[in-house]
């Protein structure tokens, strides 16, 4: 049987894909290309040169102490030996997205984001380079990422002390407290109490302005790429 012939550009196609790959893409869909374009800039100048573009203003986030609170909750998370975790400033576009680079884990966000959303976001896209063996669908990974990410940031007894009354309006004043109290945004805190059951499906449903996806309950508010 004759053999099918692959065009160059497939092989090309190819080879890239099996050593750099996008997990999560923060943001709209429309800004998935922004940061495949970066995270592509990023890793071509790492592996010619083991550093990073001279015009990026890159600097490390704690990405460890993230990894030790997160395998105290959850022990399916395995990491790479090496995790690329850091921000960038000034960069047009950029929402935030994780990776594997051959055997690396990258981390990226915009530095112009809030401490709240930083700590977050962190937090989800580390969770979603340990759990992506886990997972071939990228929209369970990024469910699951944002589950654990939930877990590890917001304790289930202070959770409870907060809506242990089985509350079904959120008030602003109770918004405000309880964001402050976590240092996070509230419709993320609303997302733990749901997942623990102290919140019920109708009173999230009208509480949330997220778009709602079912997934273990979940809804999800960025891309899988």
């Amino acid at each position: 049987m004759a053999r099918s012939k692959q065009h160059p550009n497939q092989l090309a196609i190819d080879f890239l894909a099996a050593y750099r790959r996008m997990l999560i893409s923060l943001g709209a869909p429309d800004k998935l290309v922004y940061n495949e374009s970066m995270f592509a800039r990023l890793t071509d100048q790492w592996d010619q040169s083991h550093v990073l573009p001279v015009d990026v203003l890159f600097q490390k986030l704690p990405v460890e102490a993230v990894v030790y609170r997160m395998q105290k909750v959850d022990d399916r998370l395995q990491f790479p030996d090496t995790l690329m975790a850091g921000e960038l400033r000034g960069v047009e576009g950029l929402t935030g997205f994780s990776g594997l680079f051959r055997e690396q884990g990258w981390i990226i966000l915009p530095a112009e984001l809030s401490g709240m959303y930083k700590n977050l976001f962190l937090t989800i896209l580390t969770a979603s380079v340990g759990l992506e063996k886990w997972y071939a669908s990228r929209q369970e990974l990024l469910a699951e990422a944002e589950r654990v990410a939930l877990t590890t940031l917001l304790p289930e007894a202070d959770i409870r002390n907060f809506f242990g009354l089985r509350l079904t309006k959120f008030p602003d004043s109770f918004r405000s407290e309880v964001s402050g109290y976590f240092n996070l945004p509230f419709d993320f805190i609303l997302k733990r109490a749901y997942h623990l059951g102290a919140v019920s499906d109708e009173v999230f449903d009208e509480a949330s302005n997220t778009r709602k996806l079912r997934t273990p309950g979940r809804s999800v508010q960025h891309r899988a790429a």
